[in-house]
């Protein structure tokens, strides 16, 4: 992609590196992204002037910063809901691409876990949202072409 004129010529550069999300127990999280979605863990560390503790995940090329830090806000209700969370400002979930979205969903709910939105054909793909442990989403997307 070529960059346009009002574009900084490093910007056609960017690459997905990883997102970072606040969680309210770091352990469970931890464990929750690595059984249900397959991360894996390559550091906790502490947060910068002693106020929390981060995972720094990863899952193939992407990884993922799960922040704990005590005396959070909670996840508002809204924002547990695609539909609802859209009408707040801000990042609304991180999306995964997978081969087969009805099969991991299944898998996951069996499993247990929080289906937010169930398996549906949206804009000619099939996606899905579930819920890690804090509420925050995670949409699903079928991307077979990846595969």
């Amino acid at each position: 992609m070529t960059p346009s004129p009002e574009t900084s010529p490093f910007a056609s550069r960017l690459k997905p590196e990883h997102v970072g999300i606040s969680v309210a127990d770091l352990e469970a999280s931890v464990v929750w992204y690595r059984e249900m979605l397959g991360f894996s863990v390559d550091k906790v560390v502490d947060v910068p002037d002693d106020i929390g503790r981060v995972a720094l995940m990863s899952h193939g090329d992407f990884r993922l910063e799960l922040f704990e830090i005590p005396g959070a806000a909670p996840l508002p209700d809204d924002r547990r809901y695609p539909d609802r969370d859209l009408r707040t400002q801000g990042v609304k979930h991180m999306a995964y691409a997978v081969p087969d979205v009805a099969t991991l969903v299944a898998d996951l709910k069996s499993r247990g876990v929080e289906i937010a939105w169930d398996v549906v054909v949206h804009d000619g793909f099939t996606v899905a949202f579930v819920r890690d442990n804090s509420g925050n989403l995670v949409e699903l997307i079928e991307r077979r072409d990846l595969w």
